[in-house]
């Protein structure tokens, strides 16, 4: 191949167009040029192509292997590649700047040097210490806006991976003559590719020919109108449209960032949003900290009340007592508000996330990870999903006779006289053939290692196969007998059709469909010697009863037919719908697909989670009954109306609908608006709702559902776009692990809320009654710091990243009405507060006598000393290192359960330890040390320390023996019942959740366009106000209590708490 030159414009000497006059023909959608060039075929030579073989074998070998598997390097590099541009993603350090934006951040900083200055430029000051105010303001900033910035940053790396996965699908393309599956990254400019109804395009490409083509074009123009695309009126297709009805062929003339989608991802800035999960755990945030604030307003009144009193006493009033006391408030608020909430969630999604891709779920909306774990309802595909999908055929009934193939089984190939169609006549399998060929979409591809790829819906491929078995090539009948128009496989006909033109105005209408529907449109039949003669009733009940014994064995079957029509092509108006009746049947097909090993066990599993597997397909009711009852969906005593036929549900009441909504178990010849129908009932209901789809038409259902699961082998584009997430192996057992980690996703969360809440509530009670009882609080500001900001963190990264455990498939599922905080959960954060404000409480009023700690009668009448502030720092965070380790589990007793099996829990238990010593070692009781509260600890404080916190281990044991009865709060399965300790109290009874009963209109059910074009301001995150406050009450708690920390310094009136 001849040189070529980078660029968009430069286009190399071996091509007759260049790439600007490619987007430009796109753009304009110049038809005039492409016709003044003979057409696409003109085109295609231009770029040394040919729309009936594609890329030609020789430029393939030509470009040699390289980097490139397929030697289509030089294409690429003088053409382009098809991969698409997304903005520039934020860098670490434009997050950092734009944390530091906010206006908090910037008073903060302004107060920093002020601080530095006076503390650094009075003398007085910095003997004590007092710059230290100006480190501990810089230090709040630091840490916030660092882990701010690692949250966002993290965010966008993860949802870039996303995007990346997501744009790289199979797509169907002619080279050197055969079609073959290539990845769409590898598609290139010039490259003749074959779309279908559910298919997205790949590149900007012009159609060579098609039947019935339509294209959403929504996702590009808004237009939410289906586009009819035809070679000699509108054949330009644009990327990231869909195909919405129709097939067809077409070339591709430009890729990746220079086609018309690529262009717009350039020019777009999507961010990842919070999920449901995250906003509720935000509220309840925000609702914890209006009690900080209520708790922190008490403790102002209290203390001015004091105030009042106390200076009209002595007759001094010292201003500063007031400012004091407003401090002591803010602290109130820092201790409340639970930082760790939402570190807490976002590592558990991404943790979650991260694993799910290694059991083939690739979570394409993170919100489906948290609401698998309350799922109650999975309405399951049968092929594909149950099946594995390899479908052969194993029975032929035609001419009155049954034919039976290897693989039948056992039974039947016993009871059959013959195996195989060795009495088939040559011509009837001839003609048989061609209708199979001119009537299918699908292609066979055979690898260099021998084995056959089947591309496209795999019951073609069946026939296909059977065709290739008789020594007939599909290929060659296709080519021979050339499709003139195609009508695809209608869910509501239950059938497809295809014509091929016979010459002299005669055409031949090829239909295949479900049997016990098709067969009523047959009135002949094609005899085994050619011959063609009527069918009656009495043939057409022979030919039931044949669909009927192989669906009685869980075959899928297919009826074959034809009619010649004495009709031209040309008339679009008679053509626009198949004439499909007065058809002279062929043959029915059973085809076998076998189930796969592990549904059985998947479908135990869920069953025993508390999910209802429903199976919706649209095979014959008896096939259907037989696989459910093998799969183990259907039980021998379940009562009829566990299986029902989509016809007769259709026809139901909306009250019967609601009725037996919850009841069905199979659903068969169902059509995808019946199983959007039952997903909107079972919403209706309560239900937390998930569904597997892999057509196009499935697309409303997968959108509706709480969870849209879509089959990545066998799904379409549409589906795959529409869906929550994609199951890569197309396995039951895959949507089972989803169910087990979205419901580790709920329990890590919830382990962490009852750890969070009881560190929340001893701090906030301690800091209470210090400040009523005329006491500092016994923390000071780095040891705040490290137990609000650090420790908070450490433990959400401990608690969140704990693997699931298959005990979790034991229970019910949560379900929308379960609370955040149930009654298992207020019965340990109660028990658990109680021991551990008891300690607290112990040591700051008792410690001094208890560890023979002399104190001044100043220090007596104001705050502790600074080695009981230690003491009980050192207490209380070891409480908490334990208290860690109780959260593990929330009913369940033994809190060690599998602890080996989490190393990334114990690696964090350990670093919390270590960090905690060396705090106290390194800087405990240096000068820096007494300045900010911290001192030394003698063996004796050490050991009290330790084994306080150990104890919270034989405590948290003994609260839950205690019966929950006789506690308050809601349960997981019934949030209306009352324990006997409410009934007792005679609290109110909680109100069942209400349901909204969504109102669907007729027009809501159309198919979701492939992307969705989002602005940034439609991005903007609901938790910057909330993050605000944080950094707010922090920074003004820890900067003022830092200034109220005792000085090493020399004669003062009143006690050194010297505020600016």
């Amino acid at each position: 191949m001849e040189d070529v030159e980078e660029g968009r414009g430069g286009v190399g000497r071996g091509y007759g167009t260049t790439q600007e006059e490619l987007i430009r023909v796109i753009e304009d959608r110049d038809l005039a040029w492409v016709q003044g060039h003979d057409g696409v075929a003109g085109v295609a030579k231009l770029l040394n192509v040919s729309v009936d073989m594609g890329i030609s074998a020789s430029e393939i070998k030509a470009g040699g292997e390289g980097i490139e598997k397929d030697g289509l390097g030089p294409r690429r590099i003088a053409l382009g590649e098809n991969r698409f541009k997304y903005p520039p993603p934020k860098s670490f350090l434009l997050l950092m700047f734009n944390a530091c934006k906010d206006l908090t951040i910037m008073i903060l900083t302004v107060a920093a040097v002020v601080s530095l200055i006076i503390g650094l430029a009075v003398e007085e000051k910095r003997k004590e210490y007092g710059y230290i105010e100006g480190l501990a303001i810089v230090f709040v900033i630091v840490v916030v806006v660092m882990v701010s910035t690692c949250i966002d940053y993290s965010k966008e790396r993860k949802f870039r991976q996303l995007n990346s996965v997501k744009d790289n699908y199979d797509v169907v393309v002619l080279r050197a003559g055969d079609f073959i599956s290539v990845k769409a990254e590898e598609i290139c400019v010039g490259d003749v590719v074959k779309v279908s109804m559910g298919d997205k395009m790949p590149a900007d490409a012009i159609l060579i020919e098609g039947s019935n083509l339509k294209t959403n074009e929504s996702a590009m123009t808004g237009e939410v109108v289906d586009i009819s695309k035809k070679p000699e009126k509108d054949p330009f297709l644009l990327s990231g449209t869909s195909v919405s009805e129709g097939v067809g062929t077409c070339l591709v003339v430009a890729v990746g960032e220079r086609s018309q989608w690529g262009l717009i991802l350039s020019q777009l800035q999507v961010e990842p949003q919070d999920t449901p999960l995250q906003e509720r755990l935000e509220t309840l945030a925000k609702n914890i900290g209006y009690v900080g604030i209520t708790m922190a307003v008490l403790i102002f009144l209290v203390s001015i009340i004091r105030w009042i009193v106390d200076s009209k006493r002595s007759g001094h009033w010292d201003g500063n007592e007031v400012l004091l006391a407003f401090i002591n408030s803010i602290t109130i608020i820092v201790v409340a508000i639970p930082e760790g909430l939402p570190l807490a969630i976002t590592l558990g999604l991404a943790f979650a996330m991260r694993k799910m891709m290694g059991d083939n779920n690739l979570v394409r909306r993170l919100e489906a990870c948290e609401t698998m774990g309350s799922a109650t309802q999975l309405n399951a595909d049968k092929t594909g999903t149950l099946t594995q999908n390899k479908m052969t055929v194993v029975q032929a009934y035609c001419g009155g006779k049954t034919f039976t193939y290897k693989g039948a089984g056992e039974d039947v190939e016993k009871s059959s006289t013959s195996i195989g169609d060795d009495q088939l006549p040559r011509e009837f399998k001839e003609f048989l053939a061609i209708n199979i060929a001119v009537n299918s979409q699908a292609n066979l591809e055979l690898k260099q290692d021998g084995t056959i790829e089947q591309l496209g819906n795999k019951t073609e491929c069946a026939l296909l196969q059977l065709v290739q078995s008789w020594g007939l090539d599909y290929r060659q009948l296709r080519a021979s007998h050339k499709p003139s128009k195609v009508y695809l496989f209608d869910s509501r006909k239950k059938r497809m059709s295809s014509t091929e033109s016979l010459g002299r105005g005669r055409e031949r209408l090829h239909t295949k469909g479900a049997p016990e529907i098709v067969v009523k449109l047959c009135n002949t039949q094609r005899t085994l010697d050619g011959t063609i003669a009527p069918m009656g009733d009495n043939e057409r009940q022979l030919v039931i009863d044949a669909v009927n014994s192989m669906a009685s064995r869980g075959l899928r079957t297919l009826l074959m037919c034809y009619r010649d029509v004495e009709h031209a092509i040309e008339d679009e108006e008679f053509w626009e719908v198949a004439p499909e009746e007065n058809l002279t049947f062929l043959a029915v097909c059973g085809i076998k697909d076998p189930i796969r090993p592990e549904t059985k066990e998947a479908v135990r599993l869920l069953k025993g989670a508390g999910v209802t597997v429903r199976m919706v397909t649209g095979d014959n009711p008896l096939t259907a009954r037989f696989i459910a009852q093998e799969a183990g969906i259907l039980e021998p005593n379940d009562p009829p109306d566990c299986l029902l036929e989509g016809p007769v549900f259709r026809k139901m009441s909306p009250e019967r609908k609601r009725e037996v909504a919850l009841k069905i178990r199979v659903l068969a010849r169902s059509t995808p608006s019946d199983k959007l129908v039952l997903v909107r009932e079972h919403q209706n209901l309560g239900e937390v709702v998930s569904v597997t789809g892999d057509g196009t038409n499935d697309a409303p259902a997968l959108k509706e559902a709480d969870v849209g699961f879509a089959l990545g082998i066998a799904g379409t584009e549409i589906a795959k776009e529409a869906c929550d997430i994609v199951i890569l192996d197309d396995n039951i057992q895959s949507m089972a692990k989803a169910v087990l980690w979205g419901r580790n996703v709920y329990e890590s969360i919830r382990k962490f809320l009852q750890f969070q809440l009881v560190v929340n509530v001893v701090a906030v009670t301690l800091n209470f009654l210090s400040a009523c009882t005329g006491r500092d609080l016994p923390l000071g500001a780095v040891p705040l710091l490290w137990v609000n900001m650090i420790m908070d963190s450490m433990g959400a990264l401990a608690l969140a990243t704990e693997p699931p455990r298959p005990e979790l498939m034991d229970r019910k599922p949560f379900g929308r009405r379960a609370p955040l905080i149930n009654r298992a959960m207020w019965r340990n954060i109660v028990g658990m507060s109680i021991y551990q404000l008891t300690v607290c409480l112990v040591l700051q009023y008792a410690g001094s006598s208890i560890l023979n700690i002399m104190e001044s009668e100043e220090q007596h009448r104001q705050v502790p000393s600074i080695e009981i502030n230690s003491v009980i720092f050192n207490t209380f965070v070891f409480m908490q290192i334990f208290g860690e380790i109780n959260a593990r589990r929330i009913a369940e007793r033994n809190i060690f359960s599998r602890i080996l099996r989490s190393p990334y829990f114990l690696g964090i238990i350990a670093v919390t330890i270590v960090v905690q010593v060396v705090v106290i070692f390194l800087v405990g009781g240096t000068n820096v040390g007494n300045s900010i509260g911290i001192g030394s600890l003698s063996g004796t404080e050490w050991a009290i320390s330790v084994v306080l916190g150990i104890l919270s281990l034989p405590v948290g044991f003994l609260v839950r023996l205690f019966p929950l009865d006789w506690c308050f709060g809601a349960e997981d399965q019934d949030v209306t019942q009352m324990s006997k300790l409410e009934q007792l109290l005679r609290l109110p009874k909680r109100r069942e959740p209400e349901f909204e009963v969504k109102d669907h209109d007729e027009g809501e059910d159309e198919l979701p366009s492939s992307s969705k074009v989002v602005s940034p301001k439609d991005q903007e995150h609901v938790m910057d106000g909330v993050m605000r406050l944080r950094v707010f009450v922090h920074a003004i708690a820890f900067v003022n209590v830092v200034s109220k920390i005792p000085r090493p310094s020399v004669e003062i009136e009143y006690p050194s708490k010297s505020v600016e």
